[in-house]
């Protein structure tokens, strides 16, 4: 049996969650240049050319995350007793999320009010601030935020919802089954996520929207004979993604007046056929399994949580010697990889300290 389990492991689903995990480097470095009017933890000046270099990724990079998690949990309960999943969601998402938010966030948040609000006090201080502080809710104001740690929290929220789902369907439609979906069904499935996009959406991030992606990866995405068909069908998503991703970066950067109806129906198309396209080419290129692809995959959660500090302190102190936008963005990315690496390495070698943060220990799986 356990030969069995190993040898079902998709090791194209990993590689996909580093690789997106590493995609987030440059995009919330871009960030500070963003010009559609959204605050950031530095901020500079609006730019339309990493605006674009934003809008490009930001409509599929993350709901690809919840379609794969999805995937990954119809995987882990083929060998997890439901009470077994439950924990471990509490120790790899909700725990990691407290500590994430009482360390790293909140140094995020105090570099962000020294840059936006000109605090002066120190960071043991700000802690009162950050706690105290509930306005907006991104931090940009060194008040309370999970901020990039809110797919944690999302992620745990939306599998503790969905296991109810499975649980019931579990009992009541024991032989549910998608496997048998055609091509123009696995496109139209797209809509789900865009017609609950209203519903419980918090901040432009919709807890439904997530919800049917986490249940599309697992009841659908999960199936073999589903991953052939969008292998079959890859270039036709891409080709359909690239131009609706394009239309979406101009009607929402480059455009004077555009229909946001419209434009969030494109994204939308967007998001769904860069996902399949994603899938498709994973599945068929990057379902390798070897030294580095294993020691990205064990180090990718850790290097989620702690990047984004990186980012803000290299860009809050930088600005103070220069101006420019290549120094302000290059430098960062490069020192960002680096340094997040190196924090890694740091704490699964902690004691303790690798628990609270999600982590067992400093081992890297050789399957």
């Amino acid at each position: 049996m356990q030969s069995e389990i190993k040898s079902e492991r998709k090791y194209y689903i990993d590689n996909l969650r580093w690789a997106c995990i590493l995609l987030l480097v440059p995009f919330h470095t871009a960030m500070a240049w963003n010009c559609w009017g959204e605050g950031s933890y530095i901020w500079f000046f609006g730019s339309r050319a990493l605006s674009t270099f934003i809008i490009l990724i930001s409509p599929w990079y993350m709901p690809l995350l919840f379609v794969l998690a999805g995937v990954s949990a119809r995987l882990a309960l083929k060998k997890r007793t439901y009470s077994g999943f439950v924990k471990e969601r509490l120790s790899k998402l909700l725990l990691p999320l407290i500590s994430g938010m009482v360390t790293v966030v909140a140094l995020m948040t105090y570099y962000a009010d020294r840059f936006n609000c000109g605090y002066k006090g120190s960071f043991l201080s700000h802690y009162k601030v950050f706690f105290t502080k509930l306005t907006t809710f991104t931090g940009y104001d060194g008040g309370w935020t999970p901020a990039h740690l809110w797919f944690l929290l999302y992620l745990f929220l939306v599998s503790m919802l969905c296991l109810g789902v499975i649980v019931l369907q579990k009992k009541f439609l024991p032989k549910l089954s998608f496997k048998n979906m055609n091509a123009g069904i696995i496109s139209a499935l797209g809509i789900l996520p865009l017609i609950f996009c209203p519903v419980l959406n918090f901040a432009g991030k919709s807890v439904a929207s997530y919800i049917a992606l986490y249940l599309i990866g697992y009841y659908v995405i999960s199936e073999n004979s589903i991953m052939d068909k969008i292998v079959k069908h890859r270039l036709v998503f891409l080709i359909i993604m690239l131009i609706t991703d394009v239309t979406s970066v101009y009607m929402f950067i480059w455009a004077e007046n555009s229909s946001e109806v419209l434009s969030t129906v494109v994204m939308y198309i967007a998001s769904w056929f860069g996902i399949l396209a994603l899938l498709g080419f994973g599945r068929k290129g990057f379902d390798m399994n070897n030294k580095v692809t294993r020691y990205l995959t064990s180090r990718s959660f850790l290097f989620y949580v702690f990047h984004f500090i990186w980012i803000v302190i290299f860009q809050f102190y930088l600005s103070r010697l220069t101006d420019n936008i290549a120094v302000l963005f290059i430098i960062p990315i490069a020192g960002t990889f680096i340094m997040t690496f190196v924090t890694c390495e740091i704490i699964v070698r902690i004691p303790f300290v690798n628990f609270l943060f999600g982590v067992k220990n400093n081992t890297i799986s050789k399957n």
